[in-house]
This record gives C-alpha cells, structure tokens and sequence, in this order.
C-alpha cells in the first residue's frame, strides 16, 4: 500500500511539476535562459518537497534537521501550489478575463527567488546541524576552552613559574657556557715542551785530573 502511495503522489508532483515549468516558460522572456531558469525553480519546488519529505522521514539525525526538512516541505509544497495555480488562471479560466489576484502576483514575483534562497539555506543549516557535526564542534569547544584557561592561568601566574623556574634557567645556561668553553679549549693545539739543558759533563784537563776522572767513573758519577 505505501508504494501504491507513493506512485499516486509521483503522478500528482509530476503534473504540478508540468504546470509551474509552463507557467515560468508563459511569464519569463522568450530565450534559452527562461527554460534553465524554470528547470532550477522546479528543483526548488517538487523536488525540494520530494527531497526534504524524505529526509524528515529517514536521514534526520537531530530535532534541528527534523524540524528544519518538515518546515521546507511545506514552504516548498506552497510555492508549488502558488505556481500551478497562477498557470492554471492563465490557460484555463472558466471566466472570462480573469485575471490573476494581485497577491498572488506579488507572491510569485518576490516569493520564487526567495524559495530558491530558502532551499539553498536549508541545506546549508541541514548539515550544520547534522548530530557528527555537532559532535566535532563540542570537542572543538572543549578543546578551545582549555586553551583559553590554560593561556588565562599562565597569565596571571607568569611571576611565580619564572621565579619557580629561574634556578633551573640559570644552571642550564651555566652548564652550557661551561661546556662551550671545554670545547674551544681541546680545540686548541698542545704546545711542545721545551727541551730540557743536557747536563753538562764535567771536564777534566792535566794528568793529575786524570786519576779523578777515573774516580768519579768507578764511582758511577758521584
């Protein structure tokens, strides 16, 4: 029974959808552009409708996505209803030189390009509202916060971590000045010790210093 529906309902959006391209095509200039024009409101029309029924039944994941696909349903099964209306004034009065109301006129000159607009709108809110969409945009709240409080507490406490902090800064600068000058000073080349002064033996000169140069010999230089 619900696909009998269903075909029963194509039928009656494809007859109003025949109606509202007819009436665009009767009002709009003569060229190529009236009939891409009619085509995109007809999108923003029976398609909408059969688009934003069929995701308020099955592709809502929020009461923001519900709320918002019923609301353009509607919206959307009235711009029809105001289209195939105005055209059927136009083709096939039963009275002569009737004319279409004023209102109506108005609402067809200024309520199309609004119906588009709200189209457009409602799909850009749809996936705003979407429930992973939402999900991301807590977690980047959470994450914004603690940054915020983070930044805010480092702030006001900015003296006291310095002070905490200024010993271990001191001894790391310290350590490595220390460690700088280590290195330039293995860098630098180690200077030859001079030579040490041969002792210089003693002399003996005459034969009576011969004896006492024997002597000092056998005696292992002392």
């Amino acid at each position: 029974m619900r696909w009998v529906i269903r075909a029963y309902s194509l039928v009656l959006l494809g007859y109003t959808a025949w109606r509202t391209v007819d009436f665009l095509l009767s009002q709009l200039p003569k060229n190529d552009l009236s009939l891409w024009l009619s085509l995109a409101f007809l999108f923003a029309s029976e398609a909408g409708l059969i688009l934003w029924h069929e995701i308020s039944l099955n592709h809502s994941t929020t009461r923001e996505q519900h709320g918002l696909a019923v609301a353009l349903t509607w919206v959307d099964f009235v711009a029809s209803l105001a289209a195939g209306t105005a055209d059927m004034i136009l083709r096939q009065t039963l009275l002569e030189g009737y004319t279409i109301p004023t209102f109506l006129a108005q609402a067809l000159i200024y309520g199309l390009p609004l119906v588009m607009a709200g189209n457009i709108a409602g799909v850009l809110l749809w996936f705003s509202n979407d429930a992973e969409t939402q999900i991301q945009r807590a977690k980047s709240e959470l994450r914004y916060e603690t940054f915020r409080l983070a930044i805010k507490d480092l702030r006001e406490s900015k003296t006291h971590v310095a002070e905490s902090m200024k010993a271990a800064i001191a001894r790391e600068l310290r350590d490595s000045v220390t460690q700088r000058m280590t290195k330039e000073y293995l860098r630098e080349p180690v200077s030859k010790a001079a030579p040490s002064k041969p002792t210089q033996e003693p002399t003996f000169s005459g034969n009576g210093n011969k004896e006492q140069a024997e002597d000092f010999l056998a005696g292992g230089g002392k």
